[in-house]
Order: C-alpha cells, then sequence, then structure tokens
C-alpha cells in the first residue's frame, strides 16, 4: 500500500511539472480593424544575409486588406522561448507593413522554423511562436497587388527580443 502511495505521488509530481512547462496559447492581435488600413506592403526575404533588393506586394484591396488584418487577429500563440530565438538565422521572413488611413504605420515580421513553426516578431517588441501561416503568401497575393523591387532597407525592421 506504501509503495502504492509514492508511485502515484511521483506520478502525480512529474505531470504538475510537466504541465507547469507547457505554455498556454493566448490569442494575440495587432489591435486594428480593416477600416483602419489603407494598404499593406509586404516583403519576403531570408532571415540574416537579406539580398541588396528584395520585392515588395503593395495591396489596397480591401478584401484582400481584411485578410491581412484578420491573420494578425486572435492569433494563437505561446511565448517564443530563448532557444526558438536562436534558430532564425536563414529562415524564410515575411514582413508586413499595415500603412493606417490616419497615416500611421504598423509593422510585423514571421519567420518560418518549419511548416507549422513559426516565430512572430510583434511591434511591442515580443516574440510568440504559432502554427498559423503560409510560408507562400507573396505568391498567392501577387495577382492582386503591385509588385516592385525596392532597396531592402526599406523592408520592416524586425527586432529579436534579448
Amino acid at each position: 500500500m506504501k509503495r502504492t502511495k509514492i508511485a502515484t505521488l511521483a506520478a502525480s509530481a512529474i505531470c504538475v511539472t510537466l504541465l507547469a512547462g507547457c505554455a498556454p496559447t493566448v490569442g494575440k492581435s495587432l489591435g486594428i480593424l480593416a477600416d483602419d488600413v489603407a494598404s499593406v506592403e509586404y516583403y519576403q526575404y531570408p532571415w540574416g544575409d537579406v539580398p541588396d533588393t528584395i520585392e515588395r506586394l503593395t495591396i489596397d484591396n480591401p478584401e484582400v486588406l481584411n485578410e491581412f488584418v484578420r491573420a494578425y487577429s486572435d492569433m494563437p500563440v505561446t511565448d517564443a522561448s530563448p532557444s526558438d530565438l536562436d534558430d532564425l538565422a536563414g529562415g524564410q521572413t515575411q514582413s508586413t507593413r499595415f500603412v493606417l488611413t490616419d497615416g500611421r504605420k504598423i509593422e510585423i515580421s514571421t519567420v518560418w522554423l518549419g511548416p507549422a513553426d513559426v516565430i512572430v516578431l510583434w511591434p511591442d517588441g515580443t516574440a510568440s511562436k504559432t502554427e498559423w501561416g503560409s510560408p507562400e503568401l507573396f505568391d498567392a497575393y501577387e495577382s492582386v497587388g503591385t509588385v516592385d523591387e525596392v532597396d531592402a532597407t526599406e523592408r520592416p525592421k524586425a527586432t529579436v527580443p534579448n
């Protein structure tokens, strides 16, 4: 009887420890509405050694703007761990600049570690992990926007938290 009680307590302690280490998924949003957005500038490039020039996709179609805003509304995320942020070099990166109707700009970047494994670098300086998104968005929206080649310095600046 005593062994069963000890085994049960040990198993319970292990379960509690494992569950405490699991970060809950929460919904995170940019805090804007599609009606707030005049256009979206979208960039795709490798993280790290960015080429001198990159393509920028500019979209002002209201239906598509709604899709972009929805992608960053109630996104299911967990906090990114320091080890998650160590593996960003070379990852496919997508940056979005929301140009608002009042002239403000909101920038957000995502880095792909693998399928359904994405780091989101938020404008508030935090980093999250999510399974949401698609690495082929540029190609999917190319037909509804304007693509031009720009100096890579025009891309939104993403900062990895310390």
